[in-house]
């Protein structure tokens, strides 16, 4: 089996890249604390796709999520974030080890990217320390801790970890990339050797139907309508939605 983690699945970048037939995922599974990303990653429309609403960490407890539904949401309360006053979320986390024992095997092909806002760290010296590491053949980490004040000693010691433990991983740094998107590509075609797939699943994913119902038609509509009129659309059918969203949640 080759199998994508995806840990901080947010509003479903790296599933965007990642449920591309060519890279050969049979199983992909999104971990998210934040129930309002757990709602848009639910809406994906791909059955190889499993959203796990949980944080992986090196415990199995609860605990406060810090601007719950923000792109830097974070356990850590030291970390700082976009909004002034940032929604607060109690979320369950799982360990890591366990985790990955009880739901991956010994000889599957495992792709874990990690971008969860100080958490990878935890996750990465759990899976060291128990020696599960073993069973993943790449790894992608964005190092958020070195944004936490409490937590930025930590990337030196967990590389320095990785490396003795010859576990193959690439930071946004080692691809020479930004970030997001282009450097998710770029660990990918190095790492995970694209696979032969059916023509149906290729144009399927070329058209976007895998997106959720609402991604799929806003990125039509802007490749279809005039600049003009899609900005007028956009502005009264956003206005919308946060008034939706706002009645939703309370």
């Amino acid at each position: 089996m080759r199998i994508f983690l995806d840990v901080g699945g947010h509003y479903g970048e790296s599933l965007d890249i990642a449920l591309d037939p060519r890279w050969g995922f049979d199983t992909l599974y999104s971990f998210e604390p934040s129930r309002t990303c757990q709602r848009l990653l639910r809406s994906f429309r791909d059955s190889r796709l499993t959203v796990v609403p949980a944080g992986l960490s090196n415990k199995q407890a609860t605990t406060t999520l810090y601007g719950s539904g923000l792109l830097g949401a974070s356990v850590y309360a030291d970390k700082t974030q976009s909004d002034a006053r940032p929604d607060q979320e109690t979320v369950e986390l799982l360990r890591a080890t366990d985790w990955l024992l009880a739901n991956t095997a010994a000889d599957d092909e495992i792709f874990a990217k990690l971008n969860c806002e100080g958490s990878e760290c935890d996750v990465l010296e759990d899976l060291l320390d128990s020696g599960a590491i073993s069973r993943l053949t790449s790894v992608y980490v964005d190092f958020d801790v070195r944004k936490i004040p409490s937590q930025n000693h930590r990337q030196e010691l967990v590389e320095q970890q990785l490396r003795d433990q010859h576990v193959r991983f690439v930071t946004p740094d080692t691809l020479g990339a930004a970030g997001g998107s282009a450097a998710m590509r770029k660990w990918l075609t190095m790492e995970a050797p694209p696979k032969r797939t059916g023509m149906q699943a290729a144009w399927r994913y070329r058209l976007g139907l895998h997106r959720p119902p609402y991604v799929w038609s806003t990125t039509v509509a802007r490749r279809v309508l005039p600049g003009p009129v899609y900005q007028q659309a956009a502005r009264r059918l956003g206005s919308q939605a946060r008034r939706r969203q706002k009645a939703y949640s309370g």
